[in-house]
């Protein structure tokens, strides 16, 4: 088993490569503009009357962040395309770059175009450029090329402006779109925007939130503890109902347990648990129905210098109506599979000569054949395990319960991609940590198992 966890763990790198790759390409597809949501509100509202303060705000900010270096550790484009477009901070401007080199082929037109729109767009002379001033701004802003002719043409015939029609005229007749056929490969080395964001990753810092401005991990911290809380106990619960149900359901199978059983939790499963918890809140905590047994939202809070015992009672009354919500759909799934699993063992040879032993029928279910017919349960343990910190959106947002649910969809809502795109990454980290600890399960619960070895497997199945 030792030997398999090695080979297993080996393993681990390539997945969580792909996986750390999957979750940067989510973060540069995401909308919005990271740089300027990381800006301080007083800067951010120069953006109108101070545009050049705050476009040399925004550039510092964008190298803070490091999103004036390459993507990726290399690229392949065409020959047209610098390797100096990431310097450009604003992406907007970028996306205008990159659509007139695309048009024209000629990045060194392209280039003096920018620069010439920058100075009329930022100068210093503002009163005689009170109408060309607008349209340079709009320019610095517009990736149609046939949008950008005709603001160009929509210039007045002066002084400040000439430079600018200059500048567009040489990329339209200094057109090289040859060169957009060849093919140019680059390497930026360590010095790029997916490097910089791992080495942050794997130190703990996953950004600041766009809502709040606070840091990732410490909203992420403040709710998984109260998702663990939440989930592990209703994991426990579902273990410790579903595991007896399941094993006598099978020991007993025909039996009105067996039949009695099968059918209340097949009901079960068949109600939503959503609609039972909003049924439940309405009904269950509030007076007006005269059953105002349990509080209708959040944890409760503790007063200081409580006992365990108050810490308890208060805890309890909050947790008991969303910990049912979160298990009883997964009573039937577990104790059904185990006993399905359960109902194979007791037809094999060792149950028969357990019996002609004289063990009781507990003895043999509990014994003997709970431990060989467990891989379907350990199966949906691993699958679990992620689900102890990825909370339940729908449970948490009835309830208002501030765990990892209730973080994700107030984060979706609000387009506060970091947490998103950190959750996910949480997320896949915890399933290939359960399914390992799965697989590792298997070895111990059946030696006859040879981890990494199929044949091995089947001789002994067979």
């Amino acid at each position: 088993m030792l030997s398999y966890a090695l080979r297993r763990l080996l393993y681990l790198p390539l997945s969580l490569f792909l996986l750390s790759l999957l979750c940067f390409g989510l973060r540069a597809i995401t909308p919005g503009d990271p740089v300027e949501s990381q800006l301080p509100p007083a800067e951010s509202r120069t953006a109108s009357s101070k545009p050049a303060a705050y476009d040399a705000s925004y550039r510092r900010a964008a190298a803070a962040l490091g999103y004036d270096l390459p993507t990726f550790y290399f690229s392949l484009n065409n020959a047209a395309l610098p390797d100096t477009l990431h310097r450009i901070g604003r992406p907007a401007e970028r996306r205008m770059l990159r659509a007139l080199t695309l048009s024209s082929g000629n990045w060194p037109a392209v280039q003096d175009y920018y620069l010439a729109v920058r100075q009329l767009a930022f100068g210093e002379d503002t009163e005689a450029g009170i109408n060309s001033i607008p349209v340079a701004r709009r320019l610095l802003l517009q990736d149609d090329p046939k949008a950008v002719a005709a603001a160009v043409n929509s210039l007045p015939d002066d002084q400040l402006s000439q430079p600018v029609k200059a500048a567009f005229s040489q990329v339209m007749d200094g057109s090289q779109r040859h060169r957009l056929l060849l093919p140019a490969f680059r390497w930026h080395g360590a010095q790029n925007q997916y490097h910089h964001w791992l080495l942050r990753i794997l130190s703990g810092d996953f950004g600041n939130s766009y809502l709040d401005r606070r840091p990732v991990a410490s909203k992420i911290g403040q709710a998984m503890r109260w998702t663990i809380l939440l989930n592990g106990i209703a994991i426990l619960l579902v273990y410790l109902v579903s595991l007896p149900v399941g094993l006598y359901a099978a020991g007993y199978r025909g039996s009105r347990f067996d039949r009695y059983s099968t059918t209340l939790l097949f009901i079960l499963f068949g109600l939503p648990s959503f609609w039972i918890a909003t049924l439940v809140t309405n009904y269950f905590t509030t007076p007006a129905f005269g059953m105002d047994f349990f509080p209708s939202m959040g944890f409760g809070d503790i007063p200081d210098g409580a006992s365990w015992w108050t810490a308890l009672k208060i805890r309890g009354s909050h947790l008991f109506l969303p910990v049912m919500c979160l298990a009883y759909p997964s009573f039937a799934y577990v104790s059904r599979h185990l006993r399905r699993s359960a109902v194979k063992e007791l037809d094999q040879a060792y149950v028969t000569t357990a019996r002609l032993k004289g063990l009781s029928r507990s003895q043999i279910l509990w014994k003997h054949v709970l431990r060989n017919a467990s891989f379907p349960i350990i199966t949906l343990l691993g699958g679990l395990f992620p689900a102890l910190l990825a909370g339940s959106v729908l449970i948490e947002r009835i309830f208002n319960l501030p765990g990892m649910g209730q973080l994700l969809y107030t984060a979706a809502v609000g387009r506060d991609w970091p947490i998103v795109i950190t959750l996910v990454l949480l997320n896949g980290l915890l399933t290939a940590a359960g399914l390992l600890l799965a697989d590792l399960a298997y070895a111990f619960t059946d030696p006859r198992v040879r981890l990494g070895s199929a044949t091995t497997f089947t001789n002994n199945a067979a």
